[in-house]
């Protein structure tokens, strides 16, 4: 806050001796409180030292002679100050951006965009405007596309980017890169064609992460999906195998709006009446309007057909693993072979086995089994 001038001239001189004068009340300034109390004290006592502790106190205010923020003891915090950090060239930076709400940009986010020499975006006209938003300027720094359609070409522009000695920045339009985001082919060029070049995290928003902290199911085992396919067939295929895997964990999918209660229906038709696996719908996560379903697989449908305005914005949904009381008894497949060695011949069991489970060793194992 603006601070009023000193009351007293420092060539002024008490007019009489019980002349007093009112401090002005404790103001904290930064992390230290301003060297005033309350108190009503002679005139005698303030002089020269008043007017210093309002100079000190207005340089303070204007950020000069900030002090570090390292613990006074000498020994080193495991955080490193903002302004240590600097960046490194050559270096790729994988720079995480907001989901929804701009203000969840890091600190460190912000300064890779200002100082890297490059950024490859998934869309440049949703990075420029987001840079717009935050008031960043590329200042005749390039803004490149990298998206599912020339990942290739990308990472080989990168890589003269970096043989450059120039550092980049890697960012899809919202949230964590290749989190079902392009940039895979890229890091991979990368690491395969410049090894010696680091890939730095910037780490940030994930809708992810984001859904596992507010949707209330286990997240010790977790299977994440990504988004569905498009085509039926495909969809079907993709959701049952996916539930398969996901039996002893939570299955997290990403779905588009207009999808979601064609899934929600998938789901109720794959999943058993007995199966009472709890599902989470997480609508607008970080956004004005962020919305947390949680239920069985009929209550959600029906909380998702009884109000149109759940099937709109970006959806994560969350599927849980079966209970341990609905789960059937631990299969150990060496104790399956050792029966089945003993009572058929090898050809009888080890083809379907490799069929079903694609493992090229099964026949070595079980020729060790019957020896």
């Amino acid at each position: 806050m603006p601070l009023a001038p000193c009351a007293v001239p420092c060539t002024a001189r008490p007019a009489a001796a019980g002349l007093a004068v009112a401090r002005p009340p404790r103001v904290r300034v930064g992390r230290r409180h301003a060297p005033w109390c309350s108190a009503v004290v002679p005139v005698s006592a303030v002089g020269h030292r008043l007017c210093g502790a309002f100079r000190r106190c207005e340089r303070r205010r204007r950020g000069h002679g900030r002090r570090s923020l390292r613990p006074a003891s000498g020994a080193r915090s495991k955080l490193v100050d903002v302004e240590e950090i600097e960046l490194e060239r050559p270096a790729l930076y994988m720079v995480a951006t907001p989901i929804g709400n701009l203000s969840d940009i890091t600190l460190r986010a912000l300064q890779v965009l200002r100082e890297v020499d490059v950024i490859f975006a998934e869309d440049t006209r949703t990075t420029g405007l987001l840079l717009s938003r935050l008031g960043i300027q590329l200042n005749q720094r390039l803004l490149l596309p990298c998206h599912a359609f020339n990942e290739e070409q990308a990472g080989q522009s990168l890589l003269r980017k970096l043989r450059d000695n120039q550092c980049a920045a890697l960012v899809s339009d919202a949230g964590t890169p290749l989190i079902s985001d392009p940039g895979y082919a890229v890091v991979r060029a990368v690491r395969q064609g410049a090894p010696q070049v680091p890939v730095r995290s910037v780490p940030g928003c994930c809708a992810l992460a984001a859904a596992l902290s507010v949707a209330g199911l286990p997240c010790s085992r977790v299977l994440f999906g990504g988004f569905l396919p498009s085509g039926g067939a495909a969809r079907l295929a993709e959701l049952r195998s996916l539930l398969r895997q996901a039996s002893t964990g939570t299955l997290v999918l990403y779905e588009a709006p207009h999808r979601l209660l064609n899934t929600l229906e998938m789901l109720r038709d794959e999943l058993d009446a007995e199966d009472a696996r709890e599902l989470a719908v997480c609508r607008e996560l970080t956004k004005r309007y962020e919305t947390v379903l949680r239920g069985t697989i009929d209550e959600i449908l029906m909380e998702v057909r009884e109000k149109p305005e759940n099937q709109k914005g970006e959806v994560v949904l969350l599927v849980a693993g079966r209970a341990e009381s609905e789960r059937g008894p631990a299969v150990d497949a060496m104790e399956v072979l050792r029966i089945l060695s003993a009572e058929l011949p090898e050809s009888r069991y080890t083809k379907p086995a490799r069929d079903e489970r694609g493992a090229p060793g099964l026949t070595t194992r079980s020729k060790k089994l019957r020896g």
